[in-house]
């Protein structure tokens, strides 16, 4: 009977298994120039590299929760380890672009197998305040990863190529693997019936008939695609259009996490004055600003960082406002179904987050003008969806 591990050093590990998909998304956005020229192929063409990502990683997490849930967490993170590893290999040696795109979907499956495992874990074992200490620990560093990883990308750069990150991700799997095998404790019940598919859809068609569950499904969708895009063309904008420094882009990508952690620090007192509805309302309008804004100011001054760079920092920073009251609001009807409502949530987020930046790849142009166009284009939905969707009847 394996040891039963201090919560703290438990959520520690469960924070170390999700990072692995932040580091995974971030650690690169550095290099997709250098990759870019390595391929001999356009920059958005290696932007497609995001795209598949996300759609991969959406797919992951919705076929990996249920299957963790029958089978267990560590038959269920194990595997997707081993492929998130062996597609990381294979991207290092891929020998054109097409090949690094499908890696990187195969890569993100596996990624998505392992993120839903750590949520589960918790849930298996805590409840009430211990519990909700666990989550805030890995929101924590959920929040941190994005911040360090891509400095971690332009230093692997200084010393070798592109291919030195994904060594890295490799690297950072195979610890994750041993967690998983090493220290990660198993569901206390094993279930003993068989996977009922028919209840798990049925569960998902409950919160698809939800007319204001969906109006936030489709309001935080847009509005986290906003960061996703930005995600995407991050580098080209910031490095190729503005001719930032590599060593520069981790200082301006990492403002953006810093605002969005302030405003998701200031939501607690904000809620004792505003409903979460109300606070969803804020934040998507502070994107929407900061969209128009950053699309008036390419007919403005286009290559003026000034300009640029506050106005994504509002924008993707929104994220820290909009997300958790969205997730509360969507969730409050669901207290049956909270599990599939939430697999779905994600899945939604990351479905149109791939085919934007697939969009975006196909767009790309000697501006950013696509990317600041799309970025608006999803504010305007996201407000619509709001508006005219999560009413109460």
């Amino acid at each position: 009977m394996r040891p039963e591990l201090p919560p703290r050093v438990l959520a520690i590990l469960l924070a170390a298994l999700v990072a692995l998909t932040p580091f995974s998304i971030d650690t690169y956005l550095p290099a997709i120039p250098a990759m870019a020229t390595w391929f001999g192929t356009s920059i958005g063409m290696v932007e497609m590299t995001i795209g598949s990502f996300f759609l991969g990683y959406a797919l992951g997490q919705i076929v990996g929760g249920p299957l963790s849930d029958h089978y267990g967490r560590r038959r269920v993170g194990g595997p997707g380890v081993v492929i998130f590893l062996v597609a990381t290999i294979a991207i290092i040696f891929a020998p054109n672009i097409e090949s690094a795109i499908f890696g990187r979907f195969v890569q993100a499956f596996g990624g998505g197998f392992v993120t839903v495992i750590a949520p589960s874990v918790v849930r298996d074992r805590y409840t009430g305040k211990e519990a909700a200490r666990m989550y805030a620990l890995i929101g924590v560093v959920m929040m941190l990863a994005p911040l360090v990883a891509p400095a971690v990308g332009a230093l692997l750069l200084k010393i070798a190529d592109w291919r030195m990150i994904f060594a890295f991700l490799a690297t950072y799997a195979l610890i994750s693997l041993a967690i998983i095998f090493l220290a990660l404790p198993e569901r206390k019940k094993a279930l003993t019936e068989r996977l009922n598919m028919a209840k798990v859809w049925a569960s998902y068609g409950k919160v698809l008939s939800h007319r204001r569950a969906v109006g936030y499904m489709v309001t935080q969708s847009f509005s986290s695609a906003v960061m996703f895009l930005f995600l995407t063309g991050s580098a080209f904008a910031y490095i190729t259009y503005l001719g930032v420094s590599t060593d520069m882009f981790p200082v301006l990508f990492g403002a953006n996490v810093v605002t969005m952690m302030f405003f998701n620090r200031l939501n607690p007192f904000l809620l004792n004055i505003f409903s979460p509805h109300q606070l969803i309302g804020a934040g998507i309008t502070i994107q929407l600003v900061a969209n128009a804004s950053l699309l008036a100011g390419q007919f403005i001054d286009p290559l003026n960082l000034y300009m640029v760079v506050p106005m994504i920092m509002l924008s993707v920073g929104a994220a820290g406002l909009t997300s958790p009251n969205t997730f509360a609001c969507y969730l409050e009807d669901f207290e049956e179904n909270s599990g599939a409502a939430t697999a779905l949530l994600g899945t939604a987020q990351f479905v149109l987050a791939g085919i934007l930046s697939a969009v975006l790849g196909v767009l790309h142009s000697d501006n950013i003008l696509p990317m600041t166009s799309m970025m608006l284009m999803a504010s305007i939905i996201s407000v619509l969806s709001y508006w005219t969707l999560t009413r109460r009847s």
